[in-house]
């Protein structure tokens, strides 16, 4: 079985961690109802309180009495075991659906809103997510974009690139009009 990476990201609340998956890999968003055996038994025995999977991302919640110092290790390995059987994970009645296309476009909001957002505000503009359907990204370069040589630069030598890193099924960004 492959090991699918992941790494651990603090949150504002020490008890949280956020655990960075590959965009796409569970099928749902929200609490989990039902994990693989390794993870579920931290749910059983209390280790852990709660576990909800947010887009590329999987939240875990210690429960009380437990430390990180002391369970961080336990949990990873419980994880990076459970993350090899997607398929197997359930989200509880209120969780929902994730498909492809809902991956796709969650990265190229993080993206857009990220460092490279930044970057383009600096600059006067304003790369917009305006939709995601069928593996195409459509996007529209506002400000003093609109009418910048560089913007299709931006737009594909490094948008593109970074959404097509996290998400390989990217079929082809596009951009559309403001």
């Amino acid at each position: 079985m492959p090991v699918i990476p992941t790494h651990p990201m603090t949150t504002p609340d020490p008890d949280v961690l956020r655990w960075v998956v590959p965009d796409g890999l569970l099928p749902f968003t929200g609490e989990v109802a039902h994990a693989p055996a390794m993870l579920q038994a931290l749910i059983d025995d209390g280790t852990l309180k709660s576990v909800r999977v947010d887009g590329g991302a999987v939240l875990t919640l210690l429960g009380p009495g437990h430390s990180w110092r002391t369970e961080g290790a336990r949990v990873r390995s419980a994880l990076v075991d459970a993350l090899g059987a997607p398929e197997s994970w359930q989200g509880d009645a209120s969780a929902h659906e994730f498909g492809p296309d809902d991956a796709l476009e969650a990265a190229a909001r993080q993206i857009a809103g990220g460092s490279l957002g930044s970057f383009v505000n600096s600059h006067g503009g304003a790369l917009v997510v305006r939709s995601v359907h069928d593996g195409v990204v459509e996007v529209a370069m506002e400000g003093a974009c609109d009418e910048c040589p560089a913007a299709e630069i931006t737009m594909h030598a490094r948008f593109e690139h970074l959404l097509r890193r996290r998400c390989p099924w990217l079929v082809e960004v596009r951009r559309v009009d403001a």
